[in-house]
């Protein structure tokens, strides 16, 4: 608890912060995937203006955002995703996963497909069931979707199943929680930061002319 909510331990000696640790990254199929980041050791929970939890979690999703390019790209190639690189498993063709994390992958594949196969089934128990066969062409205009939803999908990195949770497994929900509602609240204040800016016309371009002279300062 002590590593969560601020501080060290008497004689600890000081851990740098994901933001800090993260900088390292590998080129998987053209595109820079940053290392897994790491969560923070000294949070103090009080809202700070750079919250280490709130930059965590804005590490977690580009480091996402990065894979799941790379997933795309690389199902292009036949190409094998670094080992100790974090694949994302779900999102990668057979191909490209490494031959020790093939049968991980088939699990969790086989854990999405039964995942869906609820939601599909939860969604059908809602409807009474039909009694007379479905008309030939509704019958072929539903294997046309679902071809072409299977061939959109080919290669494409999903945010599913591990992917939502990853780097997150350890820390306590309401810490989560927190780190998102700081990044909403960030978010809204630049928004509206922006709509001032928008409504007031004059600010705008005294902000303009701030930043031209502070650019032209610095040449």
């Amino acid at each position: 608890m002590t590593s969560i909510f601020g501080g060290r331990l008497k004689g600890e000696p000081p851990k740098s912060t994901s933001r800090i640790i993260v900088g390292n990254s590998k080129k998987i199929a053209g595109i820079d995937v940053p290392m897994k980041p790491e969560e923070p050791d000294n949070c103090c929970m009080s809202g700070c203006v750079n919250c280490v939890w709130e930059m965590y979690n804005d590490d977690l999703r580009y480091w996402r955002k990065q894979r799941k390019l790379a997933a795309e790209d690389i199902a292009m190639t036949s190409d094998v995703w670094p080992q100790d690189w974090d694949p994302p498993l779900t999102a990668l063709q057979m191909k490209n996963v490494p031959d020790s994390l093939k049968n991980k992958k088939i699990k969790l594949d086989k854990l999405q497909e039964e995942k869906k196969k609820k939601s599909r089934d939860a969604v059908r128990s809602l409807f009474p069931k039909r009694e007379t066969p479905l008309p030939e062409s509704v019958l072929k205009a539903k294997a046309r979707h679902e071809q072409e939803t299977h061939n959109k999908n080919i290669g494409k990195a999903e945010d599913i199943l591990e992917n939502e949770d990853e780097g997150w497994e350890e820390v306590p929900e309401h810490i989560r929680a927190f780190a998102e509602f700081e990044r909403k609240k960030r978010l809204m204040a630049k928004q509206k930061k922006i709509d001032r800016r928008r409504a007031n016309p004059l600010l705008a371009q005294l902000k303009k002319q701030e930043e031209e002279y502070g650019n032209g300062n610095t040449l």
